[in-house]
Parts: C-alpha cells; structure tokens; sequence
C-alpha cells in the first residue's frame, strides 16, 4: 500500500508553473484538457517512486545453468542425440537430465583418474547429479564430436556412435583447462509416447588420449 500524500509533494522542478497555469485556467477545452491530463500523471510518477517500477530497468542477465536453452521434441532418434550435444555445450542440466531415460545407464570401459574401485557403471539419478556437479563446477565445457561408424537404427531402438572431444574449463582463479576424448556409444528407444530417450551410454577410451569423458565425469562424483 502506497503511503505518499500527493499534497505534500512539490512537482517537479519545471512543471509547477505549466502545471499550475493548467489546473488554474477557467477555460478548457479539449487541448487544454489533455495537457493537464498529461502533466499530472507526469508528476505522479516522478513524485511517488514507492509505487512506481522504472519501465526503463533492465532485466539481470541469467544463469546459463537454467535457461531453457536449446532443446527440441525428440520425435525421432537423431534429435534426441543432439539434444544431449546442446544441452552439453550449454551446461544445461534440466534438458540433460530430459534426454536420458528412468532406466538409463552409464558405462565405461575404465578410468585413468581417482581410485575407482570395482565401480564401472552408474545410473540415471547419480548421473544427473554428477552433471549437476561439473557443470555448476565448469566455466566452460566445449564439446565437438562426429559419428565414428554408421548409425544403426529401427522402428522402436537406435544406437549411435559419436567420436568426441571436450574441453574443460573450470572457474576456478586461475582456471585450468583440461581435454578429454574418446567415444560414446549410445542406445536410444522410442517411448509410449513416441519420443526417443537414451537409456544406455557406453564411454570408450581412444588410443592417443589418456582421458575421456568418464575420466571427466569422474572428477565431480
């Protein structure tokens, strides 16, 4: 609730006299009519800022971490892949997480970092959450790839093979960039209602790079 009293507020420095002339002309007519018209609301805006919103304020850029960013209906197996590229390259865990089906899986073939154990695989909720993890962790995450065999596909499943390379760099002061390859095989099904999720990853190491996106993953369990 607005608490200003409009009587007790001058108007502003160069309205009073054109303000005054208008309310205190006899005369009116249609011109004079609108002038008032105008000068009051004028000076209503200037002299009660609690009740007023600046029309011209400009809105806080957002968080790249949970914009909608680039997602499209996955109605068939290729959008579905390339959902999961974008949603990569923009650090977008909400269209990440989308992409990947309740019984999804993450497998690799081994790991170069931490102490791994028997652990080799892992599912759909601790995925999305060590995503959550790097991305939030990461300045920026550069991700290029190009299949590496044909892909296969039918009427309800798909798989597809993507050889890649990412480049990691954290926000950290100073930062420090890290590249990972490999490749990601990934098994895709249509769903009840006609849309594809990927419900198994399998990360490959490659010969000439030490690291891959497991590595990667790794490093925000």
């Amino acid at each position: 609730m607005c608490s200003h009293r409009a009587d007790r507020i001058p108007p502003p420095d160069g309205l009073a006299g054109p303000l005054c002339a208008a309310l205190g002309e006899r005369r009116s007519g249609p011109a004079l009519r609108l002038l008032t018209t105008v000068a009051a609301i004028i000076w209503i805006m200037f002299a009660l800022p609690g009740c007023t919103k600046n029309p011209f304020h400009t809105r806080s850029s957002e968080n790249p971490h949970t914009i909608s960013g680039t997602y499209t209906d996955p109605v068939t197996a290729q959008l579905a892949v390339e959902n999961l590229y974008y949603a990569g390259n923009e650090r977008n865990i909400g269209n990440y997480t989308r992409c990947l089906a309740d019984s999804f899986v993450f497998v690799f073939d081994f790991l170069n970092v931490g102490q791994p154990g028997e652990v080799t695989a892992w599912r759909q909720s601790e995925e999305s959450r060590i995503a959550d993890n790097l991305f939030r962790s990461l300045a920026v995450l550069r991700l290029t790839w190009a299949p590496s065999q044909a892909d296969r596909e039918s009427d309800s499943t798909a798989v597809y093979y993507r050889s890649y390379e990412i480049t990691a760099v954290t926000a950290a002061t100073p930062p420090e960039t890290t590249r990972f390859a490999g490749e990601a095989v990934l098994y895709l099904s249509v769903t009840e209602s006609s849309r594809w999720t990927i419900n198994r990853w399998e990360d490959r190491h490659r010969t000439d790079q030490p690291n891959s996106w497991a590595d990667l993953k790794w490093r925000y369990r």
